[in-house]
């Protein structure tokens, strides 16, 4: 197997290599980044648009707690 034609150029083989860059650096190229961004963003914009979640479902009056409990 010493004939030119079996030899390999360049050196190691390709998937023998490292990963360019830092992990952190690559994060962005994965699916889950974006989901996960996705549903971060959505939950920020219902938390700022809901005023902090305070909106209380349907209309009716909600009555005080009293100070101290019978």
């Amino acid at each position: 197997m010493n004939t030119p034609k079996f030899q390999q150029h360049g050196g190691d083989h390709p998937a023998e290599h490292p990963p360019h860059g830092p992990r952190w650096k690559r994060i962005h190229h994965s699916p889950f980044f974006w989901v996960a961004a996705f549903f971060i963003m959505m939950g920020m914009i219902i938390y700022i648009g809901s005023n902090n979640l305070s909106l209380r479902p349907g209309k009716g009056v909600q009555l005080p707690v009293p100070a101290i409990a019978p």
